[in-house]
């Protein structure tokens, strides 16, 4: 098993008070509730890949190569809504972990 998870500053601080702090404040949330999917994720054994959200799909598509528009945006054409960026930038990241 494995999971995918965007990737978050290495050095984003651990001290609540300072995650209440500009810049800091505002991605709080996110990244703590990513390193708590991380670490439940190891503690099952489970292999953690983090990607990075600018790069993903450019590098999904460099591992499809000429497939990769149709891997990428026919489930949008054939599923319609709710497929979104966000779908499809998930399902780079599993190809790209993969």
């Amino acid at each position: 098993m494995s999971v995918s998870l965007r990737a978050w500053p290495h050095d984003f601080p651990q001290e609540i008070a300072q995650q209440r702090r500009i810049p800091y404040e505002s991605r709080a949330d996110a990244v703590m509730y990513l390193e708590v999917l991380a670490e439940l994720a190891r503690e099952r054994n489970w292999a953690v890949h983090l990607y990075e959200a600018k790069n993903v799909e450019a590098d999904a598509a460099r591992l499809l190569g000429d497939r990769a528009h149709e891997v990428l945006h026919s489930p949008r054409e054939a599923l319609g809504p709710p497929w979104a960026k966000d779908h499809r930038m998930a399902l780079a990241a599993t190809i790209v972990a993969s």
